[in-house]
């Protein structure tokens, strides 16, 4: 598909809190990672999975500490949502929200808010992050891709984050991706 014409700006949350809401964040997944616990060992695996998975992320913005957020925005409607903080001990980005509304992805959306994003945190001082991380469900196969195409690789899974959730049979990936001046090779 030819990427659509779409501004990034500044999320508001009085103006933009409802739209961002309301994005389709669902998936299909045919394949999931399980994870095998031994003794001295965890052993990540992938497989298929029959029927297909599907899931919807619901956007609660009350609950998560983001320090900047930025909406893509076609035809005056919000398509996308990336929301970051920055842990400056480890000079971490952290993508804390990235979604692109269902319709609307393969467009180029979610590049240009990434890229926007990890541009913006050069801009925080002390040389910004030399690492953007983002944490998703072992269920999320077309997120996990999608991530890698952004170039983030997996780094790490917690077995126990979803506990006490709604979606504790799940556990959490750890993707990470080198920023700054060893992205470059400055």
């Amino acid at each position: 598909m030819a990427e659509s014409a779409f501004t990034i700006r500044d999320f508001d949350s009085t103006r933009d809190a409802v739209a961002v809401q309301q994005i389709d964040a669902s998936f299909v997944s045919e394949r999931v990672f399980r994870m095998r616990v031994r003794q001295d060992s965890l052993d990540l695996e992938l497989t298929h999975v029959t029927p297909s998975l599907r899931k919807r992320f619901q956007i609660d913005l009350d609950q998560d500490c983001w320090e900047q957020g930025y909406v893509a925005v076609e035809d005056d409607r919000v398509r996308g949502f990336i929301a970051t903080s920055f842990e400056r001990w480890h000079r971490r980005l952290v993508i804390r929200h990235f979604y692109v509304d269902l319709p609307y992805r393969r467009r180029g959306i979610g590049r240009q808010l990434m890229e926007h994003a990890i541009e913006a945190d050069r801009h925080w001082g002390e040389g910004g992050a030399t690492t953007a991380w983002i944490e998703t469900s072992n269920r999320n196969w077309p997120g996990v891709e999608a991530y890698r195409r952004l170039g983030f690789e997996l780094c790490g899974c917690d077995l126990t984050l979803y506990r006490g959730t709604p979606s504790e049979d799940e556990f959490a990936i750890y993707m990470a991706r080198t920023i700054g001046a060893q992205e470059t090779g400055d």
